[in-house]
């Protein structure tokens, strides 16, 4: 299995967002969801596609985007509890940040994209553990 993605950085996402005018900010949208929808497959969750969040997201004026976070949010809060882990994210949490972002000048939307980065890569942390340990196993009964 491939190994998961688990240093996502708020600094590093608003640093190289600005410096390549957003294009960053793509990328870093589609690696998340590649990863998130791995990372919650087991609970039969799943989260639209790169194209399918971009195109809705410009015919709702940027709408689907708060509903797509929010969605995030609540698929880890379910991964992060099922799991036993101790990440505090919540999709209600995310909500919040992303509807007040349009009153407050771009920065609690960073609060909620953080506490998303933060759960995935705990998420992530885990799940490349828990797939290394399988691996070794399955190598340790094959050379046997």
């Amino acid at each position: 299995m491939k190994r998961i993605k688990d240093d996502y950085s708020i600094a590093t996402y608003i640093f190289l967002g600005l410096i390549t005018f957003g294009i960053y900010d793509l990328w870093c949208i589609y690696r998340l969801i590649k990863d998130v929808n791995l990372l919650c497959e087991e609970y039969g969750k799943r989260t639209t596609g790169f194209i399918t969040y971009i195109l809705l997201s410009l015919v709702t004026c940027g709408l689907y985007s708060i509903f797509w976070w929010y969605r995030v949010g609540d698929m880890l809060e379910e991964a992060v509890r099922k799991r036993g882990l101790t990440s505090n994210v919540s999709g209600k949490f995310v909500l919040i940040c992303m509807v007040l972002n349009y009153f407050v000048c771009n920065i609690t939307s960073y609060i909620g994209i953080h506490k998303i980065f933060e759960a995935t890569n705990e998420l992530a942390s885990d799940y490349n553990v828990k797939q290394a340990t399988a691996n070794a196993r399955y190598k340790e009964a094959d050379a046997e």
